[in-house]
């Protein structure tokens, strides 16, 4: 008899003596405690009758000077999670919560759950399997109903009416004792706070709503942060990157707000918590090990499964109250390549005596130049661009600063999905992990870019790419490299849904254009010579003969069709694979699993019918990457891609010879290459000679601040004030407001003396020329010193305490030290004369281009998703308090 048989035989003389089962004390969550910087750790718990997890330890690598970003989740000592049965036991339960998780009158923390965002009925991991197990009912929900007689209709310590049909949630903005509130707490489904009637969206009719569609006022699983699966490997640990979000994502929360503590004082940002529930094998109630063939049921908020808690604190960077209303607001705009370390500055020098509010909009280079040389009083005067600004004669002077060192990347957010076969325990053991060490070469990442996998175009590509690879798993130069993919799930589905790619001209496009067309073998492969019996895909074959292109072309026009009646409904390449919002929102859909693909099945089931948005991937089955930036992909917890050189055996197979991951010695290796550009003085990164040069990385990029001479005395002294602390405190590493984010490269001393020369001469303008301040050489930051001067030049002025360059990217694998350069690929990348990637319309100032920028992204997201959506995202990089 199965044991599943054995407790529905005991059912009715368990429900008899549900009352007086033994009741585990009350088990306050265990504390955390620091471990070094903000990192903290905390241990697991160990319930008599229950479940053991004293030997797990929770890491959380950053619990201070947070914004919306991600956080690092590693732990040791865990069951691992079984790969043969279906997802139901011995996982982690990961969510964000902002009450007070040790309050007196709280022991067993029933009123804290109410606070948490978790419940919106997130996707379970599908395990194939041919052993027979249940699921973990609820497992990802709020509610308390479980339809087993294995489980009494109301736990004892529960204080929740019996009819409860799930926790409700507690918005921020009602707490405990308020009526009357515009965002009231949810009803629980029970007699005396019933669900209410709503219509349903496929049949039409009056229905009561389900606990996921009542929490769809606060949060739902498109904007919701809960992580209700994390999987443990084989050797007990884990790792999972989790988006904390302040109230600007999460209003419900408020984490980061000012708000009136216990005592009644005014503080400036609200703590919230990190709560991680650890899910074992053993039944609540009786305490049996379920492995074989059942799970622990119920949602994480049931009370037996919450006494297992373990609480992390979270202090965020104050989200209003930084820059006040009748500070001078200074406006810049530029490449997004500038945009976490000018999120990061703005707070310090506003927080200043007399200090300027700087704001700041992401557009493309070419547009910030135009709109800098905009001669209007809503004009910009500082722009951030990669690319310098030539101007005539009857332009203002000019003067360009370096305030950023840091590359575009391509990231990634894969677990590891291998087939339900007997493998080898080396590869085997694998399972469920991130891959960390993926390596494409220029030919490769030239085959995502331009739709030439068949199942990156609307119904397969026809004809013309009938003998390409279905995906790039499938493809053998991308196995060889990457043998983990050999043993992957052979299932058509389990697989890229394209490279996501922001859209927009930038120097960043160009730069990865130029490095892929320095490349013998990529550009064969874009002039027509196929890869063995794989081509370009023939939309794309008029767009790589002259200068490199500066944004992703979707140029495969092809749209996937299907009838309903009379009606002929699309799915075109946009809807298939859809662009980004930019480096920021590309590295959060990758973080997410999210890539706003739509499926090419019609469903027919609503009215009218349509093709349904792809629901995000889940932990154990992600297969994610975009082009983002270093700083952004550091933000989001991401992995990156090493970019290789791969050499051909005599038995057709590839071997990877000369990999480069974004790491700080690369990174600097490439600035130290930087040459002449158009504007006198002024040095940039070239792509091609990267790539030809030993160790460095081909997609690093320099970034100026170029500022107008001509604006009035005291925009140019705060503007002069913005580029002294670039080039001081704000190359120094660290989370903390007004220094220099993870995934930038403190810049080399010989560029810091170039800035501080800017912002003096900006103070005190040249007035006849628009010659920029001359540049010293460029050398790499002195290991043995860093921040000290090298390569030649004096010595910048002092910046207080040397800058430490940032230890590199997680990605694994060392910069070899020597290089042998593909023949045909040494030659400089072609630069454009005088023309700037950017938009390629004439754009107004940029006064009013901020708030179009907001307008335009909320608009976008109502086309996707309804909701709380638009309430999370509204004013992104136009926050008048804070950081985001």
């Amino acid at each position: 008899m199965s044991a599943r048989r054995r407790w529905a035989a005991r059912a009715a003389l368990l429900l008899a003596v549900a009352a007086l089962l033994p009741v585990p004390p009350a088990a306050a969550p265990a504390r955390a405690e620091e471990t070094g910087g903000s990192a903290v750790t905390v241990p697991g718990v160990k319930v008599a009758g229950g479940e053991d997890f004293s030997a797990l330890a929770v890491t959380v690598d950053q619990t201070r000077d947070l914004v919306n970003q991600a956080v690092v989740v590693s732990w040791t000592g865990g069951t691992p999670t079984p790969r043969d049965r279906v997802l139901g036991v011995d996982f982690l339960q990961v969510m964000q919560c902002y009450g007070d998780p040790y309050a007196a009158d709280d022991p067993d923390g029933l009123a804290f759950r109410e606070t948490c965002q978790f419940g919106a009925k997130v996707d379970t991991p599908v395990m194939p399997s041919d052993v027979p197990a249940a699921a973990a009912a609820n497992a990802n929900s709020r509610e308390l109903r479980i339809d087993s007689p294995d489980y009494p209709a109301k736990d004892p310590k529960e204080t929740l009416p019996e009819d409860a049909r799930m926790v409700p949630f507690r918005p921020v903005s009602c707490p405990v004792g308020a009526t009357g509130c515009e965002r009231p707490r949810t009803p629980d489904g029970s007699a005396a706070q019933p669900f209410p009637q709503i219509t349903d969206p496929q049949t039409g009719a009056e229905r009561e709503a389900y606990p996921d569609e009542v929490l769809a006022g606060y949060f739902n699983k498109s904007v919701t942060n809960e992580y209700p699966y994390a999987l443990t490997a084989a050797d007990g640990t884990g790792r999972i990157s989790f988006e904390v979000q302040n109230s600007s994502l999460a209003p419900d929360l408020g984490c980061g707000d000012p708000y009136t503590d216990a005592q009644g004082a005014r503080q400036p940002s609200r703590p919230c918590w990190l709560v991680i529930v650890p899910r074992g094998h053993r039944h609540p109630y009786t305490g049996a090990d379920v492995s074989a063939d059942d799970a622990p049921q119920g949602s994480p908020l049931m009370v037996r499964n919450w006494q297992y808690r373990m609480v992390v604190p979270l202090a965020f960077e104050p989200v209003k109250g930084y820059c006040s209303a009748d500070q001078a607001e200074r406006i810049t705009a530029g490449t997004e390549l500038a945009a976490e370390a000018a999120s990061a500055w703005r707070p310090a020098l506003c927080a200043t005596a007399n200090g300027p509010s700087i704001s700041y909009s992401p557009i493309g280079d070419d547009e910030a130049a135009r709109q800098l040389l905009t001669p209007s009083a809503n004009a910009p005067g500082l722009i951030y661009s990669s690319d310098p600004v030539p101007t005539t004669a009857d332009d203002p002077v000019l003067v360009h600063a370096p305030v950023t060192l840091s590359g575009v990347v391509i990231a990634m957010n894969i677990d590891v999905n291998l087939e339900n076969v007997p493998l080898p325990e080396e590869v085997a053991r694998l399972r469920g992990t991130a891959v960390r060490d993926l390596k494409l070469t220029p030919r490769l990442v030239a085959k995502l870019l331009t739709q030439s996998y068949r199942r990156d175009v609307p119904g397969g590509g026809g004809k013309a790419l009938e003998k390409n690879y279905d995906s790039i798993k499938r493809d053998p130069e991308f196995l060889d490299l990457n043998p983990v993919f050999a043993d992957w799930d052979r299932r058509a589905a389990v697989t890229l849904n394209g490279l996501m790619v922001p859209n927009g001209s930038s120097v960043a496009a160009r730069a990865l254009w130029q490095w892929i067309l320095s490349d013998r073998a990529a550009k064969a492969w874009l002039s027509g010579i196929p890869d063995g019996d794989m081509v370009v895909n023939p939309a794309y074959g008029s767009l790589f003969g002259g200068e490199a292109p500066d944004y992703f072309p979707k140029a495969d026009r092809s749209c996937y069709e299907e009838r309903e009646g009379a009606e002929l409904y699309q799915l075109c390449s946009q809807e298939l694979r859809p662009y980004t919002g930019g480096f920021g929102p590309g590295a959060a859909r990758t973080l997410r699993g999210d890539t706003g693909a739509f499926g090419q099945s019609l469903n027919r089931n609503v009215t009218p019918p349509r093709f349904e948005k792809l629901p995000r991937e889940q932990p154990g089955f992600r297969f994610t990457m975009s082009v983002t930036d270093s700083a952004s992909a550091a933000r989001y917890g991401l992995f990156t891609a090493q970019l290789c050189k791969a050499t051909q055996n005599a038995d057709g197979r590839w071997t990877p010879d000369d990999c480069r991951a974004p790491s700080t010695p690369a990174i600097s290796a490439a600035v130290a290459t930087a040459g002449p550009s158009q504007v006198a003085g002024v040095s940039v990164i070239d792509p091609a000679t990267a790539w030809a040069t030993a160790g460095a990385y081909p997609l690093s990029l320099l970034t100026y601040a170029v500022a107008d001479t001509t604006d009035p005395i005291d925009a140019r002294r705060d503007y002069a004030r913005l580029l002294r602390h670039a080039a001081g405190d704000g190359q120094r590493p660290g989370a903390a407001r007004g220094l220099l984010p993870e995934g930038y490269v403190p810049l080399p001393a010989a560029l810091r003396a170039m800035t501080e020369a800017a912002a003096a001469r900006l103070e005190r303008p040249a007035p006849a020329t628009s010659s920029p301040v001359p540049s010293a050489p460029i050398a790499a930051p002195a290991t043995s010193a860093p921040g000290g001067a090298t390569g030649g030049g004096s010595p910048p002025p002092a910046i207080g305490a040397p800058a430490p360059p940032l230890p590199p990217p997680p990605a694994t694998g060392t910069v070899p030290s020597s290089n042998a350069p593909v023949p045909g690929s040494q030659a400089a990348s072609p630069q454009p004369s005088t023309q700037q990637a950017g938009n390629r319309t004439p754009g107004s100032p940029v006064g009013g281009l901020r708030y179009a920028i907001i307008v335009i992204f909320a608009v976008g997201l109502v086309g996707g998703v309804a909701g709380p959506i638009l309430r999370r995202f509204a004013g992104r990089f136009a926050s008048p308090g804070g950081p985001e």
